[in-house]
């Protein structure tokens, strides 16, 4: 017996049939072909806005370092941020992101930014502390580097990947492997590499190198003034 009334007609609206019904072609419906997306839950949206993000991340840092010529950071391969150094202490990953974008306690940075008069090593005296000086030729840390080439050239070659030798890798090119972070940070752990910025600068040579802060200027400053007042009120009474 065919059905009459609302039902009946809802059952042959294209609606009613589900969206299994939509995903497919039947020959025998007017339907022919689904002119409209499917529902979407919102953890797959929110994941296509963040496959996005990154996508867009990832050109323009591509475009600003090909604009730049910037050849100390190489963007890593992957998406998401290394683990190995995400476990690590915060102070230091702090000092390995710091070397990976050469913003970093080198002499060379230093020097740039007018904290001290000159790139010069303060560990040999080499004319300039680079973080290829720092990592490859530098004698304070002789016996650290010896270990941490000979790990990064046998390690990672359990892994896909191109070899890290000492004298074919830049810099940039091991701190943006992951598959050498964890030889990097033993190596960072070991040494004062990004810790120190070195011997303090004398004030006779050059007053705007001083490592001395801002705020402790200030602070030396007031006590001089109130030393001297001090002094003055004390030589008014006598």
């Amino acid at each position: 017996m065919p059905m009459n009334g609302p039902s009946s007609r809802a059952a042959d609206e294209p609606d009613a049939h589900g969206v299994e019904w939509l995903s497919t072609t039947d020959p025998d419906s007017k339907v022919t072909k689904r002119d409209f997306p499917l529902p979407r839950s919102l953890a797959n949206v929110k994941r296509g806005f963040s496959e996005q993000k990154w996508a867009d991340s990832k050109n323009w840092t591509r475009k600003k370092l090909a604009r730049t010529s910037n050849w100390k950071y190489r963007p890593g391969g992957f998406q998401k941020p290394d683990p190995t150094v995400a476990k690590a202490r915060k102070r230091l990953t702090a000092r390995f992101y710091q070397l990976k974008t050469g913003h970093c306690l080198t002499g060379q940075y230093l020097a740039w930014t007018t904290r001290r008069p000159d790139a010069t090593c303060w560990w040999c005296q080499y004319h300039t502390q680079t973080r290829d000086h720092l990592f490859k030729h530098c004698p304070e840390c002789n016996i650290q580097q010896r270990t941490l080439w000979n790990t990064v050239s046998t390690e990672p070659r359990k892994l896909p990947g191109p070899t890290r030798e000492r004298h074919k890798t830049s810099i940039a090119e091991l701190l943006a492997d992951q598959r050498c972070s964890q030889a990097v940070l033993d190596f960072l752990e070991n040494t004062d590499l990004g810790r120190t910025s070195g011997p303090p600068v004398a004030e006779e040579a050059d007053e705007e190198a001083s490592e001395i802060s801002e705020w402790e200027e200030r602070e030396r400053e007031e006590r001089l003034a109130e030393m001297r007042a001090e002094a003055e009120r004390l030589g008014g009474e006598e």
